[in-house]
């Protein structure tokens, strides 16, 4: 009887794996614009602070990464950990507005993903393309794309 084949099948099944080879913008702009942007509005312990999620953002009064404690310094690996989970959220996508990481704090009747990261109003976490954290959030992303227009 021929289990491997089976057995890796059911086992890609399992969960998603984070991509081998997302994109890789700049760590530099991420560590300096794009994390404190993610910490601020998306890094909330029920939010993507929370360890059951895929997408987390680790750091200072957050989530931590190792056990650090809430209000020690930012660590290093966390920007690295919080990086590299952005970078997968670009994967997959054949243009940069088609990402999740830029669809999905977006709401959808702009061109936003579903997203249960509603706030107090019942709206997702960017109202417009032409936000703050946004438009940071874009002009990180847009570089990998080589489509991507300004």
């Amino acid at each position: 009887m021929r289990l491997g084949p089976l057995l890796l099948m059911l086992g890609g099944c399992a969960f998603d794996a984070p991509p081998a080879n997302p994109p890789s913008p700049s760590l530099g702009t991420f560590r300096d614009a794009v994390y404190p942007v993610l910490l601020r509005d998306c890094g909330f312990p029920a939010c993507h602070g929370d360890t059951e999620r895929f997408f987390r953002v680790y750091g200072p009064g957050r989530t931590r990464l190792d056990g650090l404690a809430t209000g020690a310094p930012l660590d290093d690996e966390e920007i690295r950990a919080s990086y590299d989970r952005a970078r997968s959220m670009l994967s997959s996508a054949g243009r940069a507005e088609d990402t999740l990481l830029l669809r999905k704090p977006l709401e959808v009747d702009v061109g936003g993903a579903p997203h249960m990261g509603i706030d107090q109003h019942g709206r997702d976490i960017y109202q417009t393309t032409a936000d703050d954290g946004y438009t940071t959030i874009r002009r990180w992303v847009l570089p990998v794309f080589p489509e991507a227009a300004p």
